[in-house]
């Protein structure tokens, strides 16, 4: 086993080796823009850079009536197997407004990879299949791709929640939990092989599967915190 000590202005961390995986914390809460800048950039690809720092949490909108999709990644590439957290205020959405919340990881290789949080008002047949009230989003949790994988669950807008990914190895693969506010909602057996890697993404986007139309008001979203370890 081999330690070595970094230290940085956001966060203490640390290199730990073993069985070569590396495992490099890493957090952010959001209340530094210059900290932000360092970790984070642009990912919008079009759409308008329509995000801040605000009252210490990371603010995203994006425009009614539009396709817009903001998004932020880390600069960092190297994100493998450990746990990824999310603290994440969700707003009351119009009803099946076409507007999702981001918080996941991709890998863009030869063939991509994404496991990920999709929150939003959703579509009817989806709010009915899981009894979703009026005061209620859904939470989309997804593997794109080996397998292709999604379950639906829900949670309570105009509130803070905790979204979490856990990463282990089986078999140099990746296996996959899902939490919701520290409660094990998912688990999956991907064919990902560990060596690949993924960047974090926090994202507001106006996606048509996540509704029956385009959203007639300005939505948001908050995030309060991200760590990794």
């Amino acid at each position: 086993m081999i330690g070595i000590l970094f230290m940085s202005s956001c966060t203490n961390q640390f290199f730990f080796k073993k069985n070569t995986l590396a495992i490099i914390p890493f957090s952010d809460d959001f209340s530094n823009t210059e900290i932000f800048h360092q970790n984070w950039k642009d990912n919008s690809f079009g759409s308008p850079k329509s995000y801040q720092l605000e009252k210490n949490a990371l603010k995203i909108t994006t425009r009614p009536n539009s396709k817009d999709r903001v998004k932020v990644k880390t600069k960092r590439k190297d994100f493998g197997i450990g746990t990824y957290e999310w603290k994440i205020y969700v707003p009351q959405f119009n009803k099946n407004d076409q507007c999702s919340i981001g918080a996941f990881i991709y890998h863009s290789g030869k063939t991509p990879y994404e496991i990920d949080f999709e929150i939003g008002s959703g579509n009817m047949i989806d709010r009915k299949e899981i009894k979703a009230k009026t005061n209620e989003a859904i939470v989309h949790c997804t593997s794109q791709y080996q397998p292709h994988s999604s379950q639906n669950f829900k949670v309570t807008t105009e509130k803070w929640h905790y979204f979490k990914i856990e990463l282990t190895e089986n078999n140099n693969k990746y296996f996959v939990k899902w939490y919701i506010n520290n409660v094990l909602v998912k688990t999956l057996q991907t064919n990902i092989k560990t060596k690949h890697k993924f960047t974090v993404h926090n994202s507001l986007e106006n996606l048509s599967f996540m509704g029956e139309h385009l959203p007639a008001k300005e939505n948001y979203v908050l995030f309060d915190s991200f760590t990794f370890k």
